[in-house]
């Protein structure tokens, strides 16, 4: 993959990180040769991955470079690489459930009358138990 052979800790860790690139995309070893060279010339310098693309990022907000790339699975969202941290983002499936008065979106707390209801009746017998 690389022209020459990682020496340093850093460079070891750079050279896995950009690997784990190739695992989620189909890229070259030249733009591989690329990211790493990229990464290690300024410590502020990341790479993002996302559904169709690789961009380069000299800071947060400015674009170095882009590629036409997209992912090979649906596993993930995306990725965020640097030279010392490779940060994967998860695929998340957003999805809701009605069930009668009821309704529960995914990660969050039920909703509806029966609930209310329920924790009043909790409320009243917790305080008649209380007297």
């Amino acid at each position: 993959m690389l022209k020459k052979n990682p020496e340093t800790y850093n460079e070891i860790r750079t050279v896995k990180n950009v690997l784990a690139i190739s695992k989620y995309y189909d890229v070259s070893k030249e733009f591989l040769d690329e990211a790493y060279d990229f990464l290690m010339e300024d410590k502020n310098h990341f790479i993002q991955g996302m559904k169709t693309k690789i961009v380069f990022h000299t800071t947060a907000k400015t674009v170095y470079k882009e590629f036409n790339a997209s992912l090979n699975t649906s596993s993930i969202d995306g990725l965020r690489v640097t030279a010392a941290l490779l940060s994967i983002i998860p695929h998340v499936v957003h999805y809701s459930y009605s069930l009668g008065g009821s309704s529960w979106s995914g990660g969050s707390s039920w909703s509806g009358g029966s609930s209310n209801n329920n924790n009043n009746n909790n409320n009243n017998n917790n305080n008649n138990n209380n007297h």
